[in-house]
């Protein structure tokens, strides 16, 4: 039987860290690399512009009509 030692757990921690960042990584790169294809291709509405919009359009409705 083996006996763990602090060091057996540190390097059982920096293997599941190194896993868990891999991972981020891989899915950051593909989640890019989709986000790049979908905007080169398709027409993707720029959803900052599309808020800003709908913004005014509830100022608008907000405010009561000038006399």
């Amino acid at each position: 039987r083996q006996v763990p030692t602090a060091f057996g757990a540190a390097a059982a921690v920096c293997a599941h860290f190194s896993d868990t960042i891999l991972q981020f990584l891989l899915g950051f790169t593909l989640g890019n690399v989709v986000g790049m294809y979908l905007a080169q291709n398709y027409d993707i509405p720029n959803l900052a512009k599309k808020l800003e919009e709908i913004k005014k359009d509830v100022d608008a409705k907000k405010k009561p009509p000038s006399c």
